[in-house]
């Protein structure tokens, strides 16, 4: 097989904790495990809020060269590299990938990638909501980008990678054509799959005894982590021993949580642990006996795939990525979303009832393993780009 030059270029990259860091990086490091040169190229930045990185500008992380450049005028996730400019201009890739539409390094990447003669590929993350989702303020500016990159950047793109129907709906409406689109769902690291001993992480939070909730994510407005502290009061009542792990960097609702917990009594039933990297990461997934998410909008969230792949039975909403995953009563609960009760009531199943548990945990496991094992989603990116690069 012939060796690719690749560029996979992302607005974060590890250390920093999220969805979108987190694919970049098992398809970066799967592609070098298939025998391909790629370089990571992302801002030396994280998520507003979060500390300063320390981290080298330059470094080999698992074979993959990942290259940060200080970023400018940085709104929210947005920011312009202009490292990046120079860097495209100098280095010739055979395929240019880049994450997250409507962010400048995709307008970047795209034109200089077919000024370079690359194959370009737009790997979305969802990146599309329904009225109520976002502010009308945020919306007018995502339409009015919407009708500039019809006829630049999504005109430069070769393909571009979506997970459900409801983004090639969206692409079609700016005139993207068919022939572009490719199916590429968001997977669990190899790891997710591996069995391990969680012992350690129990005697670490003193959680012996306990029946373990867990949710990984940003703790943020989104993810609605407060839902879950709601949730508590009622599966305690049923459940006692039940106790509930956060696992995640705070994204500006911590407080809140802090603030619930304390007015419900709950402050003995929860913890906020931080955020998790590799076996850590694992520990936490194999000490759990049920997964949850509440979250009032999320486009495809990688760590219920990180849960399934664990064996977790999973309580999600019917937020559109969640409720695309999860089958419910098969591997797990869709309830509505914002409604605490239901999320309660299908916790407390959960964790008082082992053969529904079980059962459920297995399931999502076979889901996992049919839909969501990253060494599968790379092979197939791996032949998407030589497909592109032939038509090319």
């Amino acid at each position: 097989m012939k060796q690719l030059k690749i560029a996979q270029i992302t607005p974060y990259y590890f250390p920093s904790i999220g969805g979108v860091q987190g694919v970049a990086k098992y398809l970066a490091e799967g592609l070098a495990k298939l025998g391909h040169y790629v370089d990571v190229i992302t801002a030396y930045r994280d998520h507003k809020g979060r500390p300063a990185m320390n981290v080298p500008p330059i470094e080999k992380i698992n074979n993959v060269t990942v290259y940060r450049y200080k970023s400018i005028m940085n709104i929210g996730h947005m920011s312009i590299m202009p490292g990046l400019i120079s860097h495209l201009i100098k280095n010739k890739y055979d395929v240019i990938h880049y994450h997250s539409y409507r962010h400048p390094l995709c307008d970047t990447s795209a034109f200089l990638g077919k000024l370079k003669n690359s194959t370009t590929i737009l790997h979305s993350h969802g990146p599309f909501f329904q009225k109520g989702e976002i502010s009308p303020v945020k919306h007018f500016f995502y339409n009015l980008y919407d009708k500039i990159a019809s006829v630049t950047t999504l005109k430069l793109t070769d393909k571009i990678i979506v997970f459900n129907d409801w983004e090639i709906l969206n692409f079609k409406k700016l005139g993207v054509k068919e022939s572009k689109f490719e199916f590429i769902l968001n997977a669990a690291e190899e790891d997710s799959f591996k069995t391990y001993d969680p012992t350690p992480f129990i005697k670490k939070h003193n959680l012996e005894g306990k029946k373990i909730i867990l949710c990984v994510g940003i703790i943020n407005k989104s993810k609605r982590q407060d839902l879950l502290i709601e949730a508590l009061p009622l599966i305690i009542k049923d459940v006692p021993e039940a106790f509930l792990i956060l696992a995640g960097p705070d994204g500006g609702l911590l407080n809140t949580v802090t603030e619930k917990a304390n007015k419900l009594n709950v402050t003995n039933f929860y913890k906020h642990i931080g955020p998790v990297f590799g076996p850590e990461k694992h520990l936490a997934y194999e000490a759990a006996h049920v997964f949850a998410l509440a979250s009032d909008k999320d486009a495809y969230p990688l760590v219920i795939a990180e849960a399934m792949a664990h064996g977790l039975p999973i309580v999600a909403t019917d937020a559109r990525g969640p409720q695309s995953m999860v089958h419910d009563r098969i591997d797990g609960f869709i309830c509505e979303k914002q409604n605490v009760s239901k999320i309660a009531e299908n916790i407390i199943l959960l964790l008082k009832d082992d053969e529904i548990r079980e059962k459920m945990g297995n399931a999502a496991r076979e889901n996992a393993e049919l839909n969501h094992y990253a060494k599968n989603t790379v092979k197939k990116l791996n032949n998407i780009y030589f497909e592109s690069l032939k038509r090319n």
